[in-house]
């Protein structure tokens, strides 16, 4: 089918679809694709798969000829409680015949998009978000339940006992109200109300911000700054900021406390020819393999297991916050065990002073 041919049949179709030639690039897309995609157009096939969870953004689910349809189930990154059925059916839209073409020659591919959220066989994944949630909330909530207990306790404790119990307590505490800051971001996700301000924010602030927080904590781990003094201010919003650098350290904490080297690093870098100031945090933990590295900014499935159960929430709500600021995230396993996490953030070229 000719490709005007296929535009008069899909524009009418409730599902969106995408329409992508050999080398990727958008041709066609409908009236639903465009509604989907409405805040960030579509560049490309590898564009179109990177925002979302569940399927690798790369070359590789270009079609060629000979290749049957594929589908994945996929969520979209700024839709966490929302899944598609993703379908890539290869289209020939080439001249000449079909006869004098070979299998394996790259063609072009349709992308289908269905809205699945409501299906039943959605069910395992929605169990398994809720099983995410339960373990998040489960520790936190045993501790300040068991801990106030003995605390109410007669004949009391010893002081460095309650001591010890209070700071427990307290610790749990703030572990849940990040638990609920971060819950605040996926339903802000979802009702598509995720708004940061644009202001200019004093990233080296934002970083001992919450490195204040993690050491008021944590005061076992030591965490140092490095750079920063002079970086220009970011675009972004601070209470966004500040946010994603708990959470980044938070995530790092969680293994460098049982690291033979715990220190936490946290390296601010400005990037001018780049036009963008990075914050990276440095530490000691375990590695991950490739498919690992992968799936640090997703949210934690029930089969997640090491550094990705332990981390999570937290990574899923940087890269979402920081991506809603116009900037990135990544991360990279380090020369000698332990990871690099982090972003990056445009340079605010108008900032006076710094928020």
């Amino acid at each position: 089918m000719a490709l005007d041919g296929l535009r008069a049949v899909v524009d009418r179709l409730p599902e969106a679809v995408v329409v992508t030639d050999p080398a990727g690039e958008i041709q066609l897309t409908n009236a639903a694709a465009n509604r989907l995609f409405a805040e960030r157009p579509l560049r490309d096939d590898v564009d179109l798969l990177s925002r979302f969870d569940g399927v690798e953004p790369t070359a590789g689910m270009r079609s060629v000829r000979g290749d049957p349809p594929r589908r994945a189930t996929v969520r979209p990154r700024h839709l966490p409680n929302t899944w598609f059925s993703l379908d890539r059916v290869p289209f020939d839209d080439a001249s000449g015949p079909a006869s004098a073409r070979q299998d394996g020659e790259p063609i072009g591919s349709v992308f289908v998009l269905r809205d699945i959220t409501d299906s039943a066989d959605l069910q395992a994944e929605r169990e398994a978000f809720l099983a995410v949630l339960s373990h998040e909330l489960r520790t936190p909530l045993t501790t300040i339940y068991a801990g106030s207990s003995v605390l109410a306790r007669r004949p009391p404790l010893t002081p460095t006992a309650t001591e010890t119990l209070a700071r427990d307590i307290s610790a749990e505490a703030a572990r849940l109200y990040d638990l609920v800051e971060n819950l605040l971001v996926i339903a802000r996700l979802e009702r598509r109300i995720l708004e940061p301000l644009d202001e200019p924010v004093d990233l080296a602030r934002a970083v001992d911000a919450a490195i204040r927080t993690i050491t008021e904590r944590f005061a076992d781990i030591p965490i140092a700054r490095s750079g920063g003094e002079s970086a220009p201010a970011v675009h972004g919003d601070a209470t966004y900021v500040e946010q994603a650098c708990r959470n980044l350290l938070l995530a790092a904490w969680r293994f460098a406390n049982s690291a033979d080297d715990p220190r936490l690093v946290v390296h601010i870098d400005p990037d001018r020819a780049n036009g963008e100031v990075a914050v990276r945090v440095f530490d000691r933990g375990p590695s991950m393999s490739q498919q690992e590295l992968g799936r640090v900014f997703e949210l934690p499935g029930e089969s997640a297991t090491g550094r990705l159960d332990g981390s999570g929430m937290g990574p899923f709500v940087v890269r979402q916050v920081i991506g809603a600021m116009n900037g990135r995230t990544w991360v990279r396993n380090r020369d000698g065990g332990g990871l690099e996490m982090g972003f990056a953030l445009p340079i605010h070229e108008l900032a006076g002073q710094a928020t």
